[in-house]
């Protein structure tokens, strides 16, 4: 059995709130374009984690206006690379081929007038493009493949205008069946207008969806997910206002409604993704933060019975931003949340589904306040490691994401040692891991300060040998300034839990939600090990 004594406090270069500073101190962006490597969680003025620069376009380079969604495109013929971003007054591409040099090729004119709110996808090399909030400008038909011959910027006009449509806020594509579903709009009360884009140039009216009122934003997909009443079928899951709202669309002229799937502390349902296997849904409530003064919540639904969906629970993040739009690819769930910028989170089946932050880059560094401005989409489907993010006020980022999903290390002795945080100087957490005769188990002890007087974390929780975390109860000491002075001395309260995940032998990931002091997430870094028990030992 190993034996830990602390005879030193490990002390912090802050008072406890549990306050730290998740990115340091920055100067507002810079205006170039050129690539930057992430190094100490900077890249060219940008907070950075696993995410490094490649190039940026300024708004005012794209079209001017104020950025809002945005979309990506490669061309099957040519294997180029471009996105597509939707702005107050127009819509901008961009060829990203050489990500560190993306070429601005022209624009295609807002229909008439401008606001904050335009939308784009993209299916069969044509670009769709709705607008709310200005009366009569109808659905754009863009062919992409006139971008394959632009050398110099153009004014663009659409191929066709549908009409059947004035205003919108949103639209939804199923590639697999070749309709778009537009949303929030002057037809069908702000349901689902359904159109049939198989011939991409000859859109027509399909049917209309509006049982359930307005929706903001939805995904429609050909379902092959775990409920066999639905195999094969076309489903929605819509975000709309109070709910998500799932409906059969298969019949365009008879939709059904399946479902509603409620949550707490609803503010404004606002959009949202499946992951691939169709299991779960991830939700992003747009005003929550603002109604209830949370931080950045991710809500999680499991929707294997699409007659019955139930809430799992949320995710809180680190950040204060309020969230926007989200997309799933693979086992990452991809965030663009306003002021905290473009933030990716891990989905953890271990067994309970969970989110773990894994990477991120603040567009708009400045502050992680309340507001709508900051990073708007991200566009993560690409089949390389580029990533595109649409700035309402910074304009395009072109960015490369480093995601290792091998570097998790196992949870053994050579975690033990000390370990910092940014925000934390010298030492802040202690690990050890040791062994009984039931078997291993892992001991953390962390110093800290509550309005000048210091206390301390602990907990200890036994493990099996090839899990890469471990989630220890937690009790606050107070009273104590050296863990070696006698427990009678201390007065002991049960707080909550901390979650430790190693990432690898010199980087852990900390997850702590802690009654009266708030939850957090932190990635810790080496300070020292055991003597024995080093990373190479």
């Amino acid at each position: 059995m190993l034996l830990l004594v602390l005879g030193t406090a490990l002390a912090r270069d802050n008072d406890f709130g549990i306050e730290h500073d998740d990115h340091g101190t920055h100067e507002p962006p810079p205006k170039g374009t050129g690539s930057a490597l992430c190094v100490s969680g900077v890249s060219s003025g940008f907070p950075c984690r696993n995410i490094e620069l490649l190039s940026r376009l300024p708004i005012a380079d794209i079209g001017g206006g104020s950025g809002a969604d945005s979309w990506g495109w490669k061309d099957a013929q040519t294997g180029r690379y471009f996105a597509i971003v939707a702005r107050s007054n127009g819509t901008a591409f961009i060829e990203v081929s050489n990500p560190s040099a993306p070429l601005y090729l022209g624009n295609l004119p807002s229909t008439s007038g401008q606001q904050p709110w335009r939308d784009v996808k993209v299916y069969a090399d044509h670009a769709f493009i709705v607008a709310d909030g200005i009366n009569g400008h109808g659905m754009q038909v863009f062919d992409l493949a006139r971008l394959r011959d632009v050398s110099s910027p153009q004014t663009f006009d659409p191929d066709v205008l549908y009409t059947g449509i004035g205003s919108a806020h949103n639209i939804a594509i199923n590639e697999d069946s070749g309709f778009a579903y537009i949303v929030g709009g002057d037809a069908c009360s702000g349901g689902l207008h359904m159109v049939d884009i198989s011939t991409p140039q000859q859109p027509r009216l399909a049917g209309c969806y509006s049982g359930d009122g307005y929706t903001h934003d939805v995904q429609c997909v050909s379902y092959d997910g775990p409920d066999s009443d639905y195999a094969g079928r076309e489903i929605c899951l819509a975000s709309n206002e109070d709910s998500v709202t799932i409906v059969d669309v298969s019949s365009k002229s008879s939709p059904q409604m399946l479902s509603k799937a409620l949550y707490p502390e609803t503010a404004y349902s606002h959009q949202g993704w499946l992951d691939e296997s169709m299991s779960l849904f991830f939700l992003g409530d747009e005003i929550d933060e603002l109604s209830f003064g949370m931080n950045t919540r991710t809500l999680i639904f499991d929707v294997q019975d699409l007659d019955n969906p139930v809430f799992l629970g949320a995710h809180q993040h680190g950040t204060t931003s309020i969230d926007h739009n989200l997309y799933v690819k693979g086992d990452y769930l991809y965030q663009a949340n306003y002021r905290s910028g473009l933030r990716i989170l891990k989905i953890k089946r271990d067994p309970t589904v969970r989110l773990e932050e894994v990477a991120y880059f603040d567009t708009e560094p400045e502050n992680d306040s309340l507001g709508f401005t900051g990073a708007w989409n991200v566009y993560p489907f690409f089949d390389n490691d580029t990533v595109l993010v649409s700035d309402v006020n910074n304009g395009l980022f072109v960015l490369r994401v480093a995601l290792d999903d091998t570097a998790d290390g196992p949870l053994n002795g050579a975690i033990s040692g000390a370990w910092t945080a940014q925000g934390f100087n010298d030492q802040g957490l202690m690990l050890l891991v040791g062994e009984t005769v039931s078997g291993p188990f892992v001991y953390f002890a962390w110093f800290l300060f509550l309005n000048g007087e210091p206390f301390w974390l602990t907990g200890v929780q036994a493990f099996e040998y090839g899990q890469d975390e471990v989630t220890i109860p937690t009790q606050r000491l107070s009273g104590l300034e050296f863990l070696a002075q006698t427990d009678a001395e201390a007065t002991r309260l049960d707080i909550g839990a901390v979650n430790i995940h190693v990432h690898s032998c010199n980087e852990l990931h900390v997850d702590y939600d802690f009654e009266g002091l708030g939850a957090d997430e932190l990635t810790f870094t080496r300070l020292a090990g055991v003597q024995g028990r080093a990373c190479s030992d």
